[in-house]
């Protein structure tokens, strides 16, 4: 009985490990949680990138990155972005609630979203509105290649919503997704400055391994926001 218990509890360990190091390009550099819904970089880049909304003139109106050169978000520890398909078992996607306290104009959505290893395709990045506490349409979206790396601190994916007008008082969405031009995986970092459990939601197509019941919807949550920046004009 013993050598049975004993052999049962190492083939467990051995499937968590395996769960563990599912890897996307370089199987040296990041790791993945068991749901591959939280992914981390074992291996960070020693180089640093300034971010570039560092200026302090710029009219953020929501958002969480911190001004610190060397934290501007916590690079090394995020959410998994993908397409599903050939490369990962399920599409997953996350977003992030905000609310302007006055109407405003925007200019640009900035995520501290990245590549995992190498490729040249890059991912959506969206204003949505809210549906109940969960992205609803989407307002803008703006399809990101100028992508950093996933795991370097501490450059941004921005995309350019000028003209883009928000209400006060209204939540709306930041938004990181997919299309099938985008098979490349991602990952968004959590932020630096804010580690209380927040409203956020994420979108899982796939097998019920994955997905459960909720396969081909918003589903809200609530856990450490990923960072972000709403800028305006």
């Amino acid at each position: 009985m013993r050598n049975k218990i004993a052999v049962a509890l190492a083939c467990l360990v051995l499937l968590t490990v395996a769960s563990l190091t599912v890897t996307a390009g370089n199987k040296t550099q990041f790791a993945f949680s068991p749901d591959g819904r939280t992914v981390w970089a074992t291996n960070p880049s020693s180089h640093v990138t300034p971010s570039p909304l560092a200026d302090a003139k710029l009219n953020i109106i929501a958002g969480n990155l911190s001004r610190y050169p060397f934290a501007t978000y916590f690079s090394i520890w995020g959410n998994t972005i993908a397409q599903g398909g050939a490369n990962f078992p399920f599409q997953t996607w996350v977003a992030v609630p905000f609310t302007p306290a006055a109407d405003a104009t925007l200019s640009k959505l900035a995520v501290s979203a990245g590549r995992q290893g190498s490729g040249t395709s890059g991912f959506e990045l969206s204003l949505y509105s809210d549906a109940g506490g969960v992205p609803g349409t989407a307002i803008k979206t703006v399809h990101v290649s100028k992508l950093p790396i996933y795991g370097q601190c501490c450059d941004l994916a921005v995309a350019n919503v000028s003209g883009t007008p928000v209400t006060g008082g209204t939540q709306y969405w930041v938004v990181v997704s997919t299309t099938q031009n985008d098979p490349d995986i991602y990952a968004w970092a959590f932020n630096s400055t804010d580690m209380r459990a927040l409203p956020s939601a994420s979108w899982c197509l796939g097998s019920q391994t994955y997905c459960g019941n909720n396969s081909g919807k918003w589903v809200p949550y609530n856990y450490v926001h990923l960072g972000f920046a709403v800028v305006a004009e």
